[in-house]
């Protein structure tokens, strides 16, 4: 990744440090700082992850060491096992790139990453899209009707945004959530919602299944055609503003090393990567719809 740029010699010296790393050496400590972050596994699979990944991110060229990563993939495809059914949909993901990761080091073939990584976000947005679209319940708005109400992680998000208060979601809640066969209960929320609360539904729907369909195109596509131009965009749009609302940084995260390993040369683009992988961490700690509605006055 060299400076070519008569600028650079003006670029502050953190800037051209990074900018030097080639994109895997960016993308493997990326991934490293994910998996402290965001340890993965219990008791017997967290602590060797996470050892394994800060010495990864200390040790200047452990990054490149093909047994590393075969330990990584092994270590997370266990905990996909041991979470069996119920693991979540980046575990999968983070298996497939630490093998990644590991067959191109072993074939010593590391530039070959760049495409595993561009087909990993293509297939997984494909799919992803796919499902959305031949969902009824999702397509309909059933999907984040019933979630901004019965998942607290979107409490304030949806008083923020769907003109609803805290009292109705609990009430809606604790309807949703008991045997409503029982007999009529009292409920938080009228028979028809509030217009805010379905509009928001409804967006949310519609920028999930357009923002991922156009991300699975674009990564899908040949680099060099116009629309593959766009995967950098993309990706980043969908990480500022997925994840401002989806709390599960460390999938964005993900993301955002392999994007970096597939991302065109540029520094401006780099920097952007790196920038959102930091404002995911505040998304992540810094409760803001709350900060909002305390501001605002809304109950």
């Amino acid at each position: 990744f060299p400076m070519t740029s008569a600028a650079d010699s003006a670029r502050p010296a953190w800037v051209r440090e990074i900018a030097s790393w080639p994109s895997e050496e960016l993308a493997a400590r990326l991934t490293f700082l994910t998996l402290l972050f965001a340890p993965i596994g219990d008791w017997y699979i967290t602590p060797a992850v996470m050892v394994l990944s800060a010495a990864g991110l200390l040790l200047r060229d452990l990054w490149r060491s093909p047994w590393l990563w075969t330990v990584l993939a092994l270590l997370s495809s266990i905990r996909v096992v041991v979470d069996w059914p119920m693991a979540d949909n980046h575990a999968y993901l983070l298996a497939y790139w630490c093998t990644a990761f590991a067959v191109v080091l072993w074939l010593d073939d590391i530039n070959s990453l760049a495409s595993n990584a561009r087909l990993l976000i293509g297939l997984t947005f494909a799919f992803a899209a796919w499902q959305k679209w031949t969902a009824p319940d999702y397509t309909n708005d059933v999907f984040f009707l019933t979630t901004f109400l019965l998942d607290d992680r979107f409490e304030d998000f949806a008083v923020l945004f769907g003109g609803l208060t805290y009292e109705q979601i609990y009430l809606a809640r604790d309807y949703l959530e008991g045997d409503y066969r029982s007999g009529p209960a009292e409920v938080g929320l009228p028979l028809e919602p509030p217009f805010a609360f379905q509009l928001l539904a409804r967006l949310s729907t519609l920028w999930n299944l357009i923002e991922q369909t156009a991300v699975a195109v674009v990564f899908l596509a040949p680099s060099a055609s116009m629309i593959g131009r766009l995967r950098d965009p993309l990706l980043l749009v969908f990480c500022f503003t997925i994840y401002a609302v989806a709390p599960v940084a460390s999938f964005g995260w993900l993301l955002i090393a392999m994007g970096v390993a597939q991302a065109v040369p540029s520094v401006a683009i780099r920097l952007w990567y790196l920038a959102a992988f930091g404002v995911l961490m505040l998304y992540y700690e810094v409760p803001w719809a709350l900060l909002l509605v305390e501001i605002l006055g809304a109950k």
